[in-house]
């Protein structure tokens, strides 16, 4: 089975911000596997630059090694397995003619999904007011960057200026005592969730947190550390917000949302400005997850190049193509270097 990879880098608009980093392009790699009846099926392989020079280069030895073998190996970078197993899934469902969602299970070829407001600034509001005469329902705010009680006037703002629920994201901002202060002066407004809101979090003091609060707290970068069983048992949190790409694959990352599902938390996907291939195939695992929850992908427009056009979206809805696979190779050769 050839396996080939293609480097891309994809220059963002404007800089995606947010309390421990700043992105302004994306850097990875597509794969690209040929099964025995010649059908190409794509993957994505976009490690965070967060996640360090070190471990970039562990993705592209072990990318260049799946090239070499055709073999994907367990103790492989999670980024690595996804894109695999995503083109391998992607390949397979075009043989069988059928849309990947619908080959995990999907009824439906749509998903919401929340708008990308970028972080609490003051245009913000303006933004928000933008995204709701679009057709979004909920819109996502990256906090935890300015000081509290100047992001809590800028939170009501943004409030008025829309009809939105407001999803926000504090990427482990806040000591306890700031992020209690912080959620206890927004219980009023539209909050649909808050995301990793403690700079150092337990199962405890998420619980202790979540127990206040009449929206969920969602576990992120902190579920691998934490434990999906642990969240369970202490109730920490009402939600997780999984990037597949961190999971290490379609199967793993079901069976996380099936195990999530069961013990009452929501589950929703996200992607971090990922490249079209990216976004498509957490897509199509979205509508076999979780079809009627806003999920975090559609973060196309922030890119000034991608290697295929973004999916469209319409009044707030992701639309999936009806085609087998994927069904959104890469086009734009011009992001995508030899």
């Amino acid at each position: 089975m050839p396996i080939r990879i293609h480097p891309y880098r994809l220059p963002l608009k404007r800089p995606w911000v947010a309390a421990a980093a700043i992105l302004t392009e994306r850097r990875g790699w597509l794969l690209e596997v040929i099964d025995e009846n010649g059908i190409v099926g794509w993957g994505d392989c976009a490690p965070l630059p967060s996640a360090g020079a070190a471990h970039q280069a562990r993705c592209r030895a072990a990318l260049e090694r799946l090239a070499a073998t055709g073999a994907v190996r367990l103790e492989d970078p999670p980024e690595v397995r996804w894109a695999h197993e995503t083109a391998v899934c992607d390949a397979e469902a075009q043989r069988r003619k059928l849309p990947l969602a619908r080959m995990l299970g999907a009824s439906t070829l749509e998903v919401p999904v929340n708008a990308a407001l970028g972080a609490l600034d003051d245009p913000c509001a303006e933004r928000a007011r933008a995204a709701a005469t679009q057709g979004y329902r909920i819109g996502k705010i990256k906090v935890g960057i300015a000081p509290i009680d100047v992001e809590l006037t800028r939170l009501r703002q943004v409030a008025a200026a829309s009809e939105l629920r407001l999803r926000l994201d504090a990427n482990r901002a806040w000591p306890e005592a700031d992020a209690r202060r912080f959620l206890d002066a927004i219980v009023d407004l539209p909050i649909d969730g808050i995301e990793e809101p403690l700079a150092d979090p337990t199962c405890a003091g998420l619980a202790r947190l979540q127990a206040r609060l009449p929206f969920p707290i969602a576990a992120d970068e902190s579920l691998p550390r934490l434990g999906l069983d642990a969240l369970i048992d202490a109730r920490a949190v009402r939600r997780l917000v999984i990037k597949p790409a961190r999971i290490g694959g379609v199967s793993p990352t079901l069976t996380l949302a099936q195990g999530a599902r069961d013990a009452g938390i929501e589950v929703v996907l996200t992607s971090v400005v990922d490249s079209a291939v990216g976004v498509a195939a957490a897509a199509h695992l979205a509508a076999a997850i979780a079809p009627h929850l806003a999920h975090g992908l559609a973060t196309g427009d922030w890119l000034a190049e991608d290697v295929a056009p973004p999916l469209p979206i319409v009044a707030g809805r992701l639309q999936l193509p009806d085609a087998p696979g994927i069904g959104h190779p890469p086009t734009a050769r011009r992001a995508i270097h030899a």
